[in-house]
């Protein structure tokens, strides 16, 4: 899986493979094999080229806060999928004032958190999106109100389907 990360000073992507305890990062046609044990806590044992660390991972949204050998460093994590819908937000956006949420992969709605008139949040959740045995919250992009639900719970969507419009709130 394609792996977007972003720190204070750097930003990554790369590909992992995850197999039990052994984590394979492939970046710039270069691979590197981690043995990552938990250990409890949020923290891990990580085996790296023959080194060893404690690692303590703190998960806030797409924040994993790391502390490692003394230091400590916020790293902002995204897969493919959780950028696929950030794209489809903002290509869904035009210069009106409604916006449409479309489906970011093919699944079932789970659940729907909202209701038509309803004004919402930034980062609150809308729709709970199930592929691949997965759950995937579509959350409001911003500040907005829910002018129109176009799927109801248990509808199978496809891929770029409209699910909701949202109006701006100023």
């Amino acid at each position: 899986m394609k792996i977007f990360a972003d720190t204070p000073k750097n930003k990554f992507e790369f590909e992992t493979y995850i197999e039990k305890d052994d984590i394979l990062i492939i970046k710039d046609d270069k691979s590197i094999r981690y043995d990552m044990t938990p250990l409890g806590n949020g923290r891990y044992s990580l085996i790296k080229e023959n080194k060893s660390y404690i690692v303590h991972l703190v998960k806030n949204d797409e924040t994993y806060h790391v502390h490692v050998l003394g230091d400590y460093f916020p790293v902002k994590v995204e897969d493919e999928r959780i950028r696929k819908v950030k794209e489809l937000v903002k290509s869904s956006q035009s210069g009106t004032t409604e916006k449409i949420i479309k489906a970011p992969i093919p699944g079932l709605v789970v659940k729907i958190n909202v209701e038509a008139g309803k004004t919402v949040s930034e980062g609150e959740s809308l729709i709970v999106l199930e592929a691949m045995k997965m759950e995937n919250i579509i959350k409001a992009p911003y500040d907005c109100k829910i002018n129109e639900i176009n799927v109801k719970e248990k509808d199978a969507v496809q891929q770029n389907q409209d699910l909701i419009k949202l109006i701006s709130v100023d």
